[in-house]
């Protein structure tokens, strides 16, 4: 996302081995896959920010939905494009959103699982409204972002390969006013714990 080059750079060197990780998807997400799912208007074409290793993508597609993969580490779309999958690489900050194969055409919805908790706060109301205007009206947008204040660092890894990730926190009222200031109608904000200490908002919302 909009996220510092150490982030992107932590990603790149385990690309293949985060997939590994994140295979089994959690419950809450399948839950907000199939609410997603449900609700989204035309044709169900989907623009998904920040694909990782392509676990909600397949879950997507598998009903029905086309699914635009994007990721702005270089090791995740080369890892999804050796898989046979069309991928983009995107920063969601600065980059084009257009769709290439709709030329003109918005998109019926932005899928946005556990990736903007790398967007810097100061970006986070420009991404988000660079996504609504992306988006077609009545479009469905999901994003799910960390619960807690302020931001930290976390490193992982070994001497010889470090990794490094930038992550931002956010409360209810503040992500609230972000996505409504953007451009986007919150229709839920529902709390999930993952792992322990893992606590995610994640985010219901349409565009007017």
């Amino acid at each position: 996302m909009s996220t510092d080059r150490e982030t992107v750079r932590s990603y790149d060197a385990v690309a293949a081995e985060y997939a590994a990780e994140a295979a089994v998807m959690p419950g809450w997400v399948a839950t907000e896959i199939d609410v997603f799912v449900t609700e989204l208007p035309g044709s169900g074409r989907v623009l998904e920010i920040g694909s990782g290793g392509g676990r909600d993508a397949l879950e997507l597609e598998k009903r029905g939905i086309s699914v635009r993969r994007t990721d702005v580490s270089m090791g995740f779309v080369e890892l999804l494009r050796e898989g046979g999958f069309e991928a983009d690489l995107l920063d969601p900050l600065t980059d084009d959103l257009a769709d290439p194969q709709r030329p003109g055409m918005p998109y019926d919805g932005i899928w946005a699982c556990a990736c903007l908790i790398h967007v810097a706060r100061e970006d986070f109301g420009t991404v988000l409204g660079r996504l609504a205007e992306a988006t077609r009206t009545g479009g469905r947008l999901h994003a799910s972002v960390r619960e807690g204040e302020g931001e930290d660092v976390s490193t992982h890894g070994s001497a010889a390969a470090p990794r490094r990730y930038v992550e931002t926190y956010w409360r209810e009222p503040a992500l609230r006013s972000a996505l409504t200031d953007a451009g986007w109608i919150v229709s839920d904000i529902r709390r999930y714990v993952g792992r322990p200490h893992d606590r995610w908002l994640s985010v219901r919302a349409s565009r007017p």
